[in-house]
């Protein structure tokens, strides 16, 4: 039996943003790695495709498909390139004509409402408990395997039978089957060069309640692997692959301190020797801590601010104290470790008054060297999306396209008063003032490359004067 899976592109979105967005955006889908090295202790045969970071088009992507004649294909997408999935599904439908599967956060979260006519089934949750069966099941032919976890329909009717189980002990998940992806195309650029990358998880799931965060598919309980499970899978992508950095996409790196310090003191016993970045709370970044991860190899960290507004900061339950991030940001640039602070405008409760709070704080944080500034996106299973359609803290839904929900020149919501044309506008504005600060020069240039940030600010600029002239001619109309 063969398995095709594919991670489908996402060419042109991100607007004026695309070009910096691919830079740091192209992650190797472990998810789908997963399902690959699941089909193939079941003995199948597979072909996985990350068409984004191989630059194909649908044409492309259907050709090699139909070349390989697989017996079962497999889908993956985010929120905004749900869309763009299924025109995809609906194509190889079409030209193959063999059962297609949709997995992922979004159809876990909308189950019935994303499955579309091209899907025979959709996956929900984690797919390593269910998995196995449904293809031991499918490779003897049944087509309806009532699997918990499995979506499917019947004679016209959706047929559903539970969710699965979640995945008690993440040690029984097979490691990613990296060997299915063009290794050699995924690459990071950092203050020490651009760096052949790959990513791995630690843990899965997150005990905090942020608004902006859907949380439903690993759920709120923290699971966290062996240290000898992670060790040997670190081993294999650094020395095996020949893998010098290192992205850990684990919500919160630092949740677990006791694993984390055993962690460090693991690769200097097996003199591994990479450089790694991840993120964390502040207030969960301690120097001990730092120091720890700095001499085994890491060289950025992240934090999650937010906004600097004391209000909005409650009602989006971001229960770190403020002085916590410019603690963390001078002790991290003192030893050594590039910040990043990711940020986001048009929250709940937000003003224009509060989004120049938090600009002005970003413009004056001399420690911090990356900011990502993002405008708010009430994705399906998050609270704010709840709020937006009450209509709480100032919020009015005014978009369910959801290919319009993307972070940058994009947005579905407004708030008190501040219309998402508006939005677009500040968060330009916000990100030429961030970046024009001159200590963040040399690292944005070796973060990006001279070219994307120069076509990043032209872009913008104009996309920025586009619009201020577009409001003259509608005032005076």
């Amino acid at each position: 039996m063969k398995l095709f899976l594919i991670f489908p592109s996402w060419f042109g979105a991100f607007g004026a943003f695309k070009y910096a967005a691919k830079k740091v955006s192209n992650f190797p889908p472990l998810n789908l790695c997963i399902v690959g090295a699941i089909a193939e202790q079941e003995g199948w045969e597979v072909q996985l495709m990350d068409a984004h970071i191989e630059q194909l088009d649908h044409s492309a992507i259907l050709q090699r498909v139909m070349d390989f004649k697989p017996d079962l294909i497999g889908l993956t997408a985010t929120t905004p390139f749900f869309g763009d999935a299924t025109k995809l599904a609906c194509l190889l439908k079409e030209r193959v004509g063999v059962p297609i599967i949709m997995g992922g956060t979004h159809v876990s979260i909308l189950r019935e409402k994303a499955f579309e006519p091209c899907y025979d089934y959709l996956f929900i949750g984690e797919c390593e408990t269910t998995f196995p069966e449904f293809i031991r099941r499918f490779a003897k032919g049944e087509r309806s395997p009532e699997v918990p976890g499995v979506m499917m329909r019947r004679n016209g009717e959706i047929v559903y039978r539970g969710d699965p189980p979640m995945l008690e002990d993440l040690d029984k998940a097979p490691p990613p089957a990296r060997h299915l992806l063009s290794n050699d195309l995924y690459f990071m650029g950092t203050m020490k060069g651009r760096k052949l990358y790959s990513s791995i998880q630690m843990s899965r799931g997150c005990p905090f309640s942020c608004v902006f965060c859907a949380s439903d598919l690993h759920g709120k309980r923290f699971r966290q692997r062996g240290l000898e499970n992670v060790m040997n899978e670190l081993e294999l992508v650094v020395r095996k692959m020949g893998t010098s950095h290192i992205y850990f996409v684990d919500d919160t790196l630092t949740m677990n301190r006791e694993f984390i310090l055993a962690f460090c003191d693991e690769i200097e016993r097996r003199n591994l020797k990479f450089t790694f970045e991840g993120s964390t709370r502040a207030n969960l970044w301690d120097e001990e801590i730092v120091k720890r991860l700095k001499k085994s190899g890491l060289i950025r960290i992240s934090f999650g601010l937010e906004t600097t507004d004391p209000v909005v900061r409650e009602i989006i339950k971001k229960n770190v104290p403020l002085d916590s991030y410019t603690e963390s940001n001078k002790l991290s640039n003192i030893l050594g470790i590039e910040t990043i602070n990711s940020v986001i405008i048009g929250l709940p409760g937000d003003t224009r008054e509060s989004i120049k709070g938090t600009v002005d704080y970003l413009c004056h944080a001399r420690d911090l060297l990356h900011v990502t500034l993002n405008i708010a996106m009430p994705y399906p299973g998050t609270e704010m999306l709840r709020m937006a359609e009450k209509g709480d803290h100032g919020l009015k839904l005014v978009e369910r396209d959801f290919s319009k929900y993307q972070r940058y020149e994009s947005a579905v919501m407004e708030v008190n008063g501040i219309h998402p044309e508006e939005l677009i506008n500040l968060q330009r504005k916000a990100l030429l003032r961030i970046y024009s600060c001159w200590w963040r020069l040399i690292p944005i240039l070796k973060r990006f490359g001279a070219a994307t940030v120069i076509i990043t600010a032209f872009n913008s600029v104009v996309n920025l004067m586009r619009s201020c002239v577009r409001n003259i001619f509608a005032r005076k109309d």
